[in-house]
């Protein structure tokens, strides 16, 4: 076990070397899983012209089969939809509406996350986690990065991390156990109107478990309407 006290703060820097230490073997544990599973429970702000910001939520079940298999199964406020990811393609299908859509994509999980995102604007439950370099994007952003010591999510004890950037601060809180995974997120969006807020904690964590190839190939239901998948671009 890690010890439970902050490290020495730079002046400057004001980088706590425990809390990156954290980071660091979270990242390291994440970047070694062969396969995995996660319940990100989301809640976040949306800005309403009348109401100032609104909270909404979603559930998202999300299994990783390895560096091309990726499902998300989603319900919540955005409705009720499916991500499907077999290494060539992504499926995105849509249970309130049955109608999906198909694209191909990179043959590796982050590149795919990326070209998504860039060209789509969608958005994946805990893809930040999974990024090789995500501690040194992290920091290279930071201003300040401090252990706030241990405290209990959902029963469970963690250790507790707070940082600042530019626009943004956040908070971690890494399961205080041998596996050190994320337990619960937070980040408070400071250069936006009224401060939106992202939240998320992640349960039942499931290291290494043995996904069938089935559960990542998707077969779209009886009568789905197929739609097109239209660019962010396009959109704008």
């Amino acid at each position: 076990m890690l010890c439970l006290l902050s490290g020495q703060i730079s002046a400057q820097s004001r980088i706590d070397t425990v809390a990156v230490s954290l980071l660091d073997k979270m990242s390291a544990m994440i970047g070694e899983l062969n396969s995995c599973s996660v319940v990100a429970h989301a809640n976040y702000d949306v800005t309403n012209r009348e109401l100032g910001l609104v909270k909404h939520s979603d559930e998202q079940h999300v299994y990783i089969g390895g560096p091309g298999k990726l499902l998300v199964r989603s319900e919540g406020d955005k409705g009720s939809k499916n991500l499907v990811y077999n290494g060539k393609t992504l499926s995105y299908y849509s249970m309130d509406k049955n109608h999906y859509t198909q694209t191909e994509v990179p043959s590796t999980l982050i590149a795919m996350i990326d070209y998504m995102n860039k060209k789509y604007g969608i958005v994946f439950p805990v893809a930040d986690f999974f990024y090789p370099g995500f501690v040194d994007d992290l920091l290279s952003e930071t201003t300040t990065l401090v252990m706030l010591g241990t405290t209990k999510v959902g029963g469970k004890d963690c250790f507790h991390i707070a940082g600042t950037a530019k626009d943004k601060t956040y908070q971690f809180w890494i399961a205080d156990d041998a596996f050190n995974l994320p337990v619960k997120m937070v980040i408070v969006y400071t250069d936006k109107p009224l401060n939106p807020q992202f939240e998320a904690t992640y349960t039942d964590w499931q290291v290494n478990p043995s996904l069938p190839g089935a559960l990542f190939e998707f077969n779209a239901p009886p009568g789905a309407k197929k739609i097109k998948l239209t660019p962010l671009t396009v959109k704008k």
